[in-house]
């Protein structure tokens, strides 16, 4: 990734200039690049080298930054894992990301995580180069350099945030990480912050708490979910332009919103070929990451759903009714689905996501019960705790009689999304 290379000159030329501030901080990026020299030190004591792997929570910021850059120098790959998660799912999730390590990277690649149909989070294999190549045209169009303070307010185990703090640290910014989302260590950072890497749900808070007369923060660069123009016209009273993108971990940048461009129009990110199929989008690059099930022409999906208008502007209209956006989180409804199967009580059940105007989506479970007493809200939740992660569990609830299915005898999810819409779907609610 060539990220130590190039912290590595910003400390020879400019020792003291600051690399990691607020709470994670302060850190020049002299002392970065010590530390991850250091640490590079320390894995070759311990026989880890060039093909190699480097495992990294991002409960503490500033270490994984440390662990990627010193895996980077000694040409081991690095996982980077969610702190987040239950227990039960560490070593699968692990286990998983270490073996398509060693059939898809090679030396120094990085292994970051989306959502698993499974439940465990699937790895998703990345170059070194999949995401610097990227870096200038991102530079062009966001106006993101090195008279900025990038506040980056969520774990990086999340592919945007990892993204925004490594680009700022090769541009020559200061990034200000946050351990985890914080609202009030959010607000109180825009009081330095210039930019700010954000899902539309953080876009949403903050942009509605911040005070424009001591703020600083004057572009925040927003994906993960659909952005509501509500929240973005709250943005922009607070002084905060608006840099929409859609992309996805494992396809790195799809498209981008230009400056001026209505809500929704996306353009093609440079070097980036799309095409929408039977209503589904389709991403041909450089930036796409290794292992993708690819069409025979080199085209990769995530199955998000779009048109291409004949001018070449994207709309994205949404995801396909199998996956769920919830404040930027991708969640496998098959993976909530399979967890819920197991709880006691439960004959079938069918996890969807409903629109929320900050979140996007949020996760709501339609449980058909096994018998006429129904099925216990605790013993629903105490089947998932050591399954999923906190963000891919239901937040709303609902029991049916009976689940609409399709005549191969599946759960008619599209029925189950309409029947909620529509109000035709007879559900009771869960408390």
């Amino acid at each position: 990734m060539a990220i130590f290379r190039d912290v590595a000159r910003r400390a020879a030329t400019e020792p003291e200039r600051p690399a990691v501030v607020g709470p994670c901080g302060p850190l020049s990026f002299g002392a970065l690049a010590d530390r991850a020299s250091e640490r590079a030190d320390a894995l070759s004591a311990e026989g880890v080298g060039p093909g190699g792997v480097v495992i990294s929570f991002d409960g503490e910021p500033v270490r994984l930054l440390v662990d990627l850059m010193a895996a980077e120098r000694v040409g081991a790959s690095i996982i980077v894992a969610d702190s987040a998660w239950p227990h039960a799912m560490r070593g699968p999730a692990l286990d998983a990301a270490t073996a398509a390590a060693e059939r898809h990277g090679g030396a120094g690649c990085l292994v970051v995580f989306t959502s698993g149909s499974t439940g465990v989070p699937r790895p998703v294999v990345r170059t070194q180069e999949s995401w610097t190549y990227s870096f200038p045209a991102f530079s062009a169009l966001t106006g993101v350099d090195a008279t900025d303070t990038v506040l980056i307010p969520g774990r990086m185990s999340g592919t945007l945030f990892l993204f925004g703090a490594l680009h700022a640290l090769v541009m020559g910014a200061a990034i200000h990480p946050l351990s985890h989302w914080s609202p009030t260590l959010a607000t109180e950072a825009t009081v330095s912050c210039t930019t700010a890497h954000v899902v539309p749900a953080m876009l949403g808070v903050l942009a509605g708490r911040v005070d424009p007369a001591t703020s600083r923060l004057r572009r925040a660069v927003c994906a993960g979910a659909h952005l509501a123009p509500t929240v973005e016209a709250v943005a922009g009273a607070a002084g905060i332009e608006v840099i929409d993108y859609y992309g996805a971990a494992e396809l790195s940048f799809v498209a981008l919103r230009r400056r001026g461009s209505p809500p929704g129009a996306m353009r093609p990110f440079p070097d980036v070929e799309v095409e929408v199929r039977d209503g589904v989008i389709w991403a041909r690059s450089r930036y796409l990451a290794k292992g993708l099930d690819l069409s025979a022409d080199g085209y990769a999906s995530v199955g998000d759903h779009g048109c291409l208008e004949p001018d070449g502007t994207l709309i994205v209209t949404g995801r396909s009714n199998q996956s769920i956006n919830c404040g930027g989180a991708t969640i496998a409804a098959e993976a909530v689905e399979r967890a819920l199967r197991l709880a006691s009580g439960v004959a079938d059940v069918a996890v969807v996501g409903t629109p929320h105007g900050e979140l996007g989506q949020v996760v709501v479970a339609v449980v058909e019960p096994d018998g006429p007493g129904g099925v216990a809200l605790a013993t629903l939740r105490a089947a998932i705790a050591d399954q999923l992660h906190p963000s891919h569990r239901p937040r709303v609830w609902y029991e049916v009689d009976r689940l609409p299915r399709a005549g191969s005898g599946k759960v008619a999810r599209a029925e189950v999304i309409a029947g909620l819409a529509d109000g035709s779907l007879v559900v009771r609610a869960l408390t």
